[in-house]
């Protein structure tokens, strides 16, 4: 299984509140009759708890997660007339994306759908730290992945998700982001004030901000809204 994300801005004008309206209820509608498609899942921006200062990359408004059985599958959804329909109107709500292709290591599985903790999750966008790329990187941190999570405190669900590839742009009358990310991390707690509290703790410090191979590009509240 891959995942195709896009990591995008909001369109120039538009406020949060129509952005997130349209995003769910007209582009969520569109999106989901993809073929092929498993699920997508939207994360909306509730709180911005750090963004690294003297960006050159596009802003971060929303990550969209779509499911596929793998790249070939993926590429034969991207030339179906149910995706043309997405492209007619990815320009009526995003600004600039970055298409990245990422594969998941659960390193602790997800809260389940039905439960209150799936609702709000930590999301970290990570660029690499050192000269490690794809599987070397992988391979590196996931040595690591087991000591590094005992500074989290009773996570109740945690995913790394590793960009694969980043060869499919958007062809949709948008700029096609370039944001340098190596990783995109997903950490679940019993709510939403616990997430925000361990991400400004010196634990949260210390599990973000100074993995040896992962730079945080931006650290993320996010509502978790599954469309399919």
């Amino acid at each position: 299984m891959i995942y195709r994300s896009g990591v995008f801005s909001r369109k120039e004008g538009l406020d949060g509140e129509t952005f997130r309206q349209h995003w769910t209820q007209v582009h969520g509608s569109l999106a989901s009759r993809m073929p092929g498609l498993h699920s997508y899942w939207q994360n909306h921006i509730i709180e911005r708890l750090y963004e690294r200062e003297g960006r050159s990359h596009h802003a971060i408004d929303g990550i969209s997660q779509l499911a596929f059985d793998d790249v070939a599958a993926m590429e034969r959804a991207e030339i179906s007339p149910e995706y043309a329909a997405c492209k007619l109107d990815i320009p009526k709500f995003q600004g600039a994306i970055t298409i990245l292709v990422l594969e998941r290591e659960e390193i602790v599985p997800p809260p389940a759908l039905s439960t209150p903790q799936r609702k709000h999750k930590l999301v970290w966008v990570s660029e690499a730290r050192a000269d490690f790329r794809g599987e070397a990187l992988r391979e590196r941190w996931m040595a690591n992945a087991a000591t590094s999570l005992e500074a989290v405190p009773s996570p109740t669900g945690f995913v790394q998700n590793f960009v694969t590839d980043r060869s499919h742009p958007v062809q949709a009358g948008v700029p096609s982001g370039d944001i340098p990310v190596e990783a995109i991390s997903e950490l679940w707690l019993s709510d939403a004030a616990a997430l925000k509290s361990f991400a400004e703790s010196a634990a949260g410090c210390m599990f973000i901000h100074r993995d040896p191979l992962l730079k945080p590009i931006g650290i993320y509240l996010v509502e978790e809204v599954s469309v399919r």
